[in-house]
């Protein structure tokens, strides 16, 4: 498995590691999806990185007309 992308923000840590052809697995602290397609891993990994960025205060993800 070759991972293609680590980081960490925060205490998060991510990882997307690709097993095969169109094949994926997305790590993000304990919970791991895999078996990913590239769409599906796409949509994981960039779910990851805002949750791990929302957590950290960095971004605004309050709903309309929340204060």
């Amino acid at each position: 498995m070759k991972t293609c992308y680590e980081t960490r923000i925060g205490g998060f840590g991510i990882k997307l590691q690709q097993h095969g052809r169109d094949s994926f697995r997305v790590t993000y602290g304990k919970q791991v999806d895999d078996g990913l397609d590239y769409g599906r891993a796409a949509l994981k990994l960039g779910a990851a990185v805002m949750h791990a960025l929302a957590c950290e205060e960095k971004l605004d993800n309050r709903e309309p007309g929340e204060c």
